[in-house]
């Protein structure tokens, strides 16, 4: 059983969200450039104002599409990265864990929405969905990690615990 791990990785390409901000920044790019074409001033001034658009898209697309939420549990203990914003794996040892189990959650009310959340008592680190893992370290602190296979966790967690 000390060999068993899990492991998940949850990011926003192929969601609904990738698709929602494509459906937004297409028309809006199709609209500057209408307004840069049929523009009076200088040329060189309407496409700088349409290149600064565009990159500017492209960088909000690209960090969108690179946010990942990494989780490996393992005989260690709990292990997640959420990249960019923390790039070194985070491990929460075994030995500290007070209790772990799956959840299902509102994110909106419960944390105030996706993404990396918290306060002084709670951290949460989600992508999408309405499940997780929630996580208590004791000295009233825990962390939820959300997570789209939440059966297959919880199976998981019975033999975890066990070891």
């Amino acid at each position: 059983m000390g060999y068993q791990v899990f492991n998940e990785t949850q990011n926003y390409r192929g969601s609904w969200v990738m698709y929602l901000i494509l459906m937004t920044e297409i028309p809006m790019l199709i609209l500057v450039l209408v307004l840069v074409l049929n523009s009076e001033e200088e040329a060189s001034k309407s496409y700088l104002h349409l290149i600064i658009v565009l990159v500017i898209m492209a960088a909000a697309f690209l960090l969108l599409m690179n946010i990942q939420l990494k989780t490996r549990i393992d005989s260690k203990g709990i292990h997640f990265k959420f990249s960019p914003f923390i790039n070194k794996w985070r491990i929460i040892a075994k030995s500290q864990i007070k209790s772990v189990k799956v959840i299902n959650y509102s994110p909106i009310s419960d944390y105030g929405g996706w993404g990396l959340k918290g306060n002084r008592t709670t951290k949460a680190y989600s992508i999408l969905g309405d499940e997780g893992i929630l996580i208590d370290v004791g000295e009233k602190k825990k962390i939820m990690l959300g997570t789209k296979k939440g059966k297959e966790l919880k199976a998981f967690l019975r033999d975890w615990e066990e070891d």
